[in-house]
């Protein structure tokens, strides 16, 4: 699904008359997300599951041409870990998927 295609059903689930609107206030919430990350803050969705920004560890590697040691930066990441509820509903058969193909 893409960034589109979640507006129509934010539209829709929202009960909302344009798609303009809809698009707004999902990129709204996409931003406030960015803006949240950004400062080091752990969101919490009950539900849903946690966003947390981490970072990896500073390592050391080898230039493989030169056989070189180097220092390598820590890179920042988002972890996402999914909540027992959200995962919970995945793992439970649903006439709601995905209709399958033959």
């Amino acid at each position: 699904m893409v960034k589109k295609e979640f507006a129509e059903l934010w539209m829709k689930n929202a009960n909302l008359a344009s798609m303009e609107e809809s698009k707004r206030q999902v990129e709204l919430f996409i931003e406030t997300l960015k803006e949240a990350l950004e400062k080091n803050e752990v969101l919490v969705f009950r539900g849903l599951g946690t966003f947390e920004r981490r970072e990896t560890k500073r390592k050391e590697g080898r230039n493989p041409r030169t056989g070189e040691p180097v220092k390598m930066t820590p890179k920042k990441f988002i972890k996402f870990k999914v909540g027992k509820d959200l995962e919970d509903r995945l793992n439970t058969p649903s006439k709601r998927g995905r209709k399958k193909t033959k």
